[in-house]
């Protein structure tokens, strides 16, 4: 399980510029971060989940976007949801 952290954390630093950039993003200290990055421990599951989805807004913008900007949809008086009597 380790190794998952420690790529995730890299490529979360690789997104965000760099390791000190990381842990502002993260509010870890560096050198808990450089502690995590060397697979000495491994992250809280807070902070794993933060890097986590940093990545996911990185490779999925699009999935993010709609994410944020879709609203609920709205009924159509005209269209009847549900079974009709008899169908």
């Amino acid at each position: 399980m380790a190794q998952v952290h420690v790529r995730t954390l890299k490529r979360a630093a690789a997104i965000v510029g760099g390791e000190e950039a990381l842990a502002l993003r993260l509010r870890a200290t560096p050198s808990h971060l450089a502690l995590w990055l060397a697979g000495a421990e491994p992250p809280p599951l807070h902070i794993f989940l933060r890097a986590v989805d940093l990545v996911t807004e990185h490779a999925f913008p699009m999935a993010q976007s709609a994410e944020k900007t879709s609203e609920p949809l709205k009924s159509d008086p005209h269209v009847s949801v549900g079974r009709r009597r008899g169908a």
